[in-house]
């Protein structure tokens, strides 16, 4: 206890340190297992019915009807889709509910009624159609055999948009001939998101169509009795039938998305007996697999981050355990020495060595394990792993501070590493730091790899950065040492001389404090600007996928629609943009095809103001001489074609290059027209989309509400909700918290390092100071001398750490692919948040601020009176001293002593 008591100070931050180390190593991999699954979730929930569910389509009865009954066909699709179950693959059978069907027919023309719009039904028959409605008016249609007259119901929306009454009854023309559908209810959803509305949406909700005469008509489907299947296909109507296994969303989580993945590939590549009906067997789709992929994907570039962003907090706890264990070995030297004086192998010298310091790590050590589990335990959803990770890292952490003082134990003289392994080891980082940049350079960074694999160089990158750079301001630190001492021998003052000449002979001894300093710095530079970058991407990428604040999407918008969607409150600007078919251009080398869009450039240009990914539509206006049509093309168009083409033997001349990846078109190859020259290249009518402006102050949500009373049927996307729908994303959120952590961490580990350099070094500056208190100097004097010996320090941590994390940020962020992270289509540029990264750069000079004016407090030799006491400057006779004593020298006034004022010496003086 005695030897706790005396060695307390740097045993109590060996225990804080690896307590932090455990707690830290033992939550990453459980918080970022936890993000994964709520990422998955996430994606999953994101995703539309079609895309996650297995999906088939077939024909249920032949269009004849020949092939016996169809009523007894469609009663035994259901036994069908249960045999195919049972054969999935097992964890695919696990993750998917059983399976539920629809047939339907084409839609068919309802007999034009006064003052109803034009409308068209399909009729739906479905097994479970009634256990998933309620009826709001009316009730089931009734079972039937005449195809002449079918009992139908139809959803809330879809009745009021065609203009349909409980008890109507309507004639729908079709190929087949003519069938009167008498409406017997209305009903509304009893879950709006039970899959089978994602699989029959116009069942919920009516489709906006296209008119021959410009005008907008509705396409609904009305649910017929599953009894009158027979009448459905009577007079020879053709009915598909669409199938689907529901997938069971709570039962994927993060660690079964590589095995269900490839059960979801294997059931896919097969085709599945359906006997009962007339295609006799069919093959299942879905986008499952690539909706999963991404999502590994999504963690991969997570993991990435933070191995990134970790990697550099890892290392300076090392560095820092090493530090203070040489604090601890410092005080106990003596005693450690004398045992191997006394004949006490090495061995045991470091055994002794390790016992001390293990009343200090174990504790720590079990205290941050502990304290890691129960933050697992309590993360949601499903973490593997976690108490086994949290009892590694403890056990880790313990083993990191046994191994620093045992290493450094002094077994028989402390002998400073020769110049030639400094070397060696200078070397050594060196062409790790120069492989790791020619990799990136090269190939860029894989942060979104398939199988969530974590890209080392991404790892590496930023410590070998850092550590070179502060080899680097090692080697310059010399330089201005010298510059600083030749200016205090010019007449810049003694201490500025004496200060220089101190920094000048610490020699490589600063290397480990400045390096660490250096990378927690770097890493909070680096971290600040990786979250301002995602944070901006996401924005970016919501903005960019609408192309304007609020897009109103359907097909046969006219002109009077956009002069109503502009004449909206808190609408400042609209343009209507046509999506044509594909035109060829034809040049000298060959025809190429091509979408054209066409627009009012100058509105265009007016609502896509400061929108990322904005065509260059202002070029379009620019009339050039002769019959050439300026137009606007995407990247791939103009490598193609070059810069002059013809369409319809008139001449084009291309004035701007925009992205291959725009909203209004899933082609790569397009050409943006201005309305005035669209009619010399293609046939205009009207327009499938409108881009609008929301005016300043207001309300988004209030404006969407207009615009889809204004458009009924349309589609309307809102660019704020579609990044709130990307920030729904649990990694993204837990992005930020990682760099935030990580930039938390590294300061404190860089300030702590600094710290415990300058205890490490306060007792040889002790001395110093109080020989120069002898030689008078004065107090004063002598902490000028520690301040100028460590200001050069000081400095160059931020100067290195500014240079080395742009460095970091200029090679990693550009080479790293986040857009399965953004989810845009195009990388997120660097952002750099002004005021954050002010915040930061002022809590770092603070810092070290602080750590100099500690420094120079602990070089100061105590007091033995109060401060301020009266010192004397005359000779003070001593008495004789005894054999070998000698007495004191007389010192006259400095600076720091007024003259005539008393002078005493303390005992470390003396």
């Amino acid at each position: 206890m005695r030897i706790l008591r005396v060695h307390r100070q740097p045993l109590l931050a060996i225990a804080v340190v690896t307590l932090v180390g455990a707690f830290v190593a033992g939550t990453a991999l459980p918080v970022l297992d936890a993000l994964a699954g709520a990422g998955t979730r996430a994606d999953l929930h994101r995703a539309t019915d079609r895309e996650r569910d297995l999906e088939a389509t077939f024909t249920v009865v032949p269009p004849d009807g020949l092939g016996g009954d169809p009523q007894q066909a469609f009663d035994g699709v259901a036994g069908d889709l249960a045999a195919v179950h049972d054969r999935m693959p097992v964890g695919l059978r696990a993750a998917t509910g059983r399976g539920a069907w629809v047939a339907t027919t084409p839609f068919a023309a309802l007999e034009a009624v006064p003052s109803r719009v034009p409308a068209s039904v399909a009729l739906a028959s479905d097994p479970d159609a009634l256990q998933r409605v309620r009826f709001v008016h009316g009730r089931a249609p009734s079972p039937t055999t005449d195809s002449s007259t079918i009992e139908v119901t139809v959803s809330e929306r879809v009745a009021a948009a065609i203009g349909w009454r409980v008890g109507e009854a309507r004639v729908a023309k079709g190929p087949s001939g003519r069938t009167t559908l008498e409406l017997t209810g209305i009903y509304a959803a009893r879950d709006p998101h039970d899959p089978a509305w994602g699989h029959t949406p116009t069942t919920l909700r009516p489709s906006a169509t296209g008119t021959s005469d410009g005008g907008t008509g509705y396409a609904g489907t009305a649910y017929t009795a599953p009894g009158s299947f027979a009448a459905v296909v009577g007079s020879g109507r053709v009915t598909l039938g669409r199938a689907w296994f529901p997938l069971e969303q709570a039962a994927v989580t993060a660690a079964s998305r590589p095995g269900l993945v490839a059960d979801t590939r294997r059931f896919l590549s097969t085709r599945h007996p359906l006997p009962v009906t007339a295609a006799g067997s069919t093959v299942f789709t879905t986008d499952l697999p690539e909706v999963l992929d991404a999502s590994v994907a999504r963690d991969a570039t997570l993991r990435t981050l933070a191995a990134a962003l970790g990697s550099g907090p890892a290392g300076a706890v090392v560095a820092l355990q090493f530090l203070l264990a040489a604090l601890l070995l410092r005080r106990a030297r003596p005693q450690l020495l004398l045992l191997g004086a006394r004949g006490a192998r090495p061995a045991t010298v470091r055994a002794i060595a390790t016992a001390l310091v293990l009343p200090a790590a174990v504790p720590g050590a079990v205290a941050g394990g502990a304290l890691a589990a129960i933050v697992s335990a309590a993360l949601p959803g499903e973490v593997p792993g976690g108490p086994t990770t949290s009892v590694v890292a403890a056990v880790l952490a313990a083993l990191v501070s046994c191994a620093a003082v045992a290493v450094g134990s002094p077994v028989a003289r402390l002998r400073a590493p020769s110049s030639r392994l400094r070397w060696t080891g200078a070397g050594v980082v060196v062409a790790v730091t120069v492989a790791s940049v020619a990799v990136t350079l090269r190939g860029g960074l894989d942060t979104a790899a398939p199988g969530g694999a974590v890209d080392p160089v991404a790892a590496v990158l930023p410590v070998a950065l850092a550590s070179c750079g502060a080899l680097l301001a090692v080697r310059v630190l010399p330089v201005v040492t010298r510059a600083v001492t030749e200016r205090g021998r010019r007449g810049r003052g003694l201490g500025v001389f004496l200060g220089g000449a101190a920094a000048s002979r610490s020699g490589p001894g600063r290397a480990v404090p400045l390096a660490v300093a250096v990378i927690g710095l770097v890493v909070a530079l680096f971290a600040t600007v990786v979250g301002s970058t995602l944070e901006h991407g996401v924005s970016d990428a919501a903005r960019r996928s609408v192309a304007a604040d609020v897009s109103v999407a359907a097909p046969g918008l006219d002109v009077d629609d956009v002069r109503r969607i502009r004449a909206v409150h808190g609408v400042g600007d609209a343009v209507g943009v046509a999506t044509t078919d594909e035109v060829t251009f034809d040049t000298a080398h060959g025809s190429v095809s091509a979408v054209v869009l066409v627009a009012d450039t100058a509105a265009l240009r007016r609502v896509q103001a400061g929108v990322p990914g904005a065509l260059p539509a202002q070029e379009a206006r620019h009339r050039s001489a002769g019959r050439a049509v300026p137009v606007v093309v995407s990247r791939s168009l103009l490598d193609a074609t070059g810069r002059s083409s013809e369409v319809l033997s008139t001449p084009t001349r291309v004035v701007a290059v925009g992205s291959d990846v725009v909203p209004f078109t899933g082609a790569r190859r397009w050409v943006l027209v201005d309305d005035r020259d669209a009619d010399a290249v293609t046939d205009t009518g009207s327009v499938d989309r409108v881009l609008v402006r929301v005016t300043d102050g207001a309300d988004t949500s209030a404006v969407a509400t207009a615009l889809r009373r204004a458009a009924p049927g349309a589609r309307v996307t809102v660019a704020s909700d579609v990044e709130r729908a990307l920030r729904a994303d649990p990694r993204i959120p837990g992005a930020r918290a990682v760099a935030a952590v990580a930039a938390g961490l590294g300061g404190l580990f860089g300030v702590g390092a600094l710290l415990v350099d300058a205890v490490l070094t306060a007792p040889a500056r002790r001395r110093r100071s109080a020989l120069l208190d002898v030689l008078g100097l004065g107090r004063r004097r002598a902490g000028r001398v520690t301040a100028v010996e460590s200001l050069p320090t000081v400095v160059a941590v931020p100067v290195t750490s500014a240079l080395v994390a742009a460095a970091v940020v200029a090679l990693t962020l550009p080479a790293a692919d986040l857009r399965s992270f953004t989810g845009g289509s195009v990388r997120p540029a660097v952002a750099v948040d002004p005021g954050l990264l002010a915040v930061v750069l002022a809590v770092t000079v603070v810092s070290l601020a602080g750590v100099l004016a500690v420094t120079v407090r602990l070089s100061l030799p105590g007091r033995t009176g109060p401060p301020g006491a009266a010192r004397s400057t005359t000779t003070t006779p001593r008495p004789t001293p005894r054999s070998g004593a000698t007495t004191g020298a007389t010192t006259g006034s400095t600076s720091d002593d007024p003259p005539g004022a008393p002078r005493t010496r303390n005992r470390e003086n003396r």
